[in-house]
């Protein structure tokens, strides 16, 4: 008998306990945590297929708007970064000085556009997060000294077309700002080459 009357008490204990262990306030819940910071990328609307010309960068201008752009035919082909081809094309003086270039490279797998922004970009001539044919483009000035730009252009999600315009015209040794405005029409050329993107 004792021995039930000692279950009966450690088992109403037990309930009163567990009852009043549930009876308290509930705990704080943590605060919520704050929400990504949304990119200043905007998403392409259209995207183009930049993986589809990886292999053939040549092709991104043709004969017509390359010497529409003052350059020399044929463009030159060089090996670019993981896997790609790059292209240049270039105009030359009879002595072969350089006159003006054109650089094309292409990213196939990489946020070009979320790295380029993401660095520290305070101290270049110019830097400027735009639009080039209804693309996010982010275009830059490393020197503010000589004619050279590079246009960084998000084809697609992770593609990306980069167009480096060089000049050693005496006008834009000048204005080497007009770099910029003759890249931005070589780059709109350039986006509307790449296929769409299926």
């Amino acid at each position: 008998m004792r021995t039930r009357y000692l279950a009966r008490v450690v088992t109403a204990s037990s309930v009163i306990l567990a009852a009043g262990c549930g009876a308290g306030t509930a705990p704080e819940a943590a605060p919520p945590s704050p929400a990504p910071a949304a990119s200043p990328i905007p998403p392409v609307k259209n995207p183009r297929d930049v993986a589809a010309m990886a292999r053939r960068p040549c092709e991104l201008l043709t004969s017509q708007q390359a010497t529409g752009f003052g350059f020399d035919l044929p463009p030159q082909e060089l090996d670019g970064l993981f896997g790609t081809l790059d292209c240049q094309w270039r105009k030359t003086t009879h002595e072969q000085e350089l006159v003006r270039k054109v650089d094309l490279s292409m990213f196939t797998n990489n946020p070009t556009l979320e790295v380029v922004y993401s660095k520290d970009h305070r101290g270049l001539p110019f830097f400027e997060l735009t639009e080039i044919a209804g693309y996010p483009a982010i275009v830059t000035r490393t020197n503010a000294d000589i004619a050279v730009c590079d246009i960084d252009i998000k084809a697609a999600e992770r593609q990306s077309v980069t167009v480096t315009y060089q000049s050693e015209e005496q006008a834009l040794k000048n204005n080497p700002q007009q770099s910029c405005e003759v890249g931005k029409r070589i780059a709109a050329a350039v986006l509307m080459n790449l296929p769409p993107k299926s």
